[in-house]
């Protein structure tokens, strides 16, 4: 397949799942909204994991490359596939913003809400991949984009409810919600990192949900203060932070950043394991949506302290380096039985 026929592909596949997603939703009601719940979360982290892929396979077929776009002819192509998946999803959004009053009667509507603060987050770099690889038709994908992204917000502000739970927030200034917000990601990531080194052959089925949801709220998050980030100025070119705030910034980020590498080095030691259990594959879409998440966080925060973004290139680029090496860790699906052998031995 040529760029065109795998985006158009792409594409196909989650108009698709898309579908499927607002058909489960339709169909909740008082009775069985407890049930379809978990089905709605799930289904919103596969389309999100599958959009961060997709984009990333962008990225490497020539977005990267602004000398090899898309001829027009195929960039028509393209936008006639993004329009169908636009309306696709745009009629999955509507569905599920009018269904938020049984949903928040059941647990899983905090899981949604956070779904769709990381699904905006994705969408907008998925947008940027994609328009670059359709100059002649950035017009076009720049009012779908557009559109869907109306709706989505309209979703996100239905399902809104505070992240940071504080009573002084509105008197912060940037500085000090994007330290508080590098305070409780890092966190989140420490925490995940002592569950993850506590897997052995025994309790692997067991922990296996628990990566999948400790990651899924780490991308969710991370997602979530993007916005915030760019709520607070990042679209303001004239209005970055001093020199002296950007370089608590860039505290708080090498921090996050050492504490993350921590525990991705932990959850690639402990691949062979968890190729066991059936959370390997939703691990592994986790690890694809984490990246896409990471790099729109990264453009976000880097604008905010211009003076510091050298340093705050390392620290990313340091970051991406082992994310990369996890991805590719988990991009074979079987494990080797000598290394899960090992690990075994090391775990008794």
């Amino acid at each position: 397949m040529n760029t065109t026929e795998k985006i158009v592909l792409a594409f196909k596949q989650i108009t698709t799942a898309s579908d499927n997603l607002r058909k489960e939703v339709q169909l909740i009601n008082i009775i069985n909204a407890p049930l379809q719940g978990f089905k709605i979360a799930e289904g919103f982290a596969k389309i999100i994991s599958a959009i961060a892929e997709y984009t990333i396979k962008i990225n490497e077929g020539g977005v990267k490359n602004y000398n090899s776009p898309l001829p027009d002819a195929d960039a028509q192509i393209v936008v006639q596939s993004l329009t169908t998946f636009v309306q696709v999803h745009q009629a999955l959004l509507n569905v599920v913003i009018g269904k938020h009053g049984l949903l928040t009667l059941i647990p899983f509507f905090e899981p949604i809400r956070l779904s769709l603060v990381s699904l905006e987050a994705t969408i907008d770099a998925f947008a940027f991949a994609l328009i670059a690889e359709i100059p002649t038709q950035k017009p076009a994908a720049d009012v779908q984009f557009g559109s869907l992204s109306v709706t989505l917000q309209v979703a996100i502000t239905t399902y809104s409810s505070p992240i940071l739970e504080s009573n002084n927030l509105q008197e912060m200034n940037t500085t000090e919600k994007i330290v508080l917000a590098f305070k409780q990601i890092t966190t989140a990531s420490d925490n995940l990192r002592k569950e993850v080194q506590l897997i052995n052959i025994i309790n692997a089925p067991l922990q296996g949900f628990k990566i999948a949801e400790g990651f899924a709220k780490i991308i969710s998050a991370i997602a979530e203060y993007t916005i915030k980030i760019n709520e607070g100025g990042v679209k303001n070119y004239n209005s970055p932070l001093p020199d002296a705030d950007a370089q608590i910034v860039v505290q708080s980020l090498t921090t996050f950043v050492q504490v993350h590498q921590a525990l991705l080095n932990v959850v690639i030691g402990k691949h062979g394991l968890l190729t066991l259990i059936p959370f390997f594959e939703p691990i592994r879409l986790s690890l694809v949506s984490l990246e896409a998440t990471i790099d729109a966080f990264a453009f976000a925060l880097i604008a905010e302290i211009p003076t510091q973004k050298p340093a705050a290139d390392v620290q990313f680029g340091s970051l991406s380096v082992t994310l990369q090496v996890a991805i590719t860790t988990y991009s074979s699906p079987l494990a080797k039985l000598g290394e899960t052998m090992k690990e075994i031995a090391i775990s008794a």
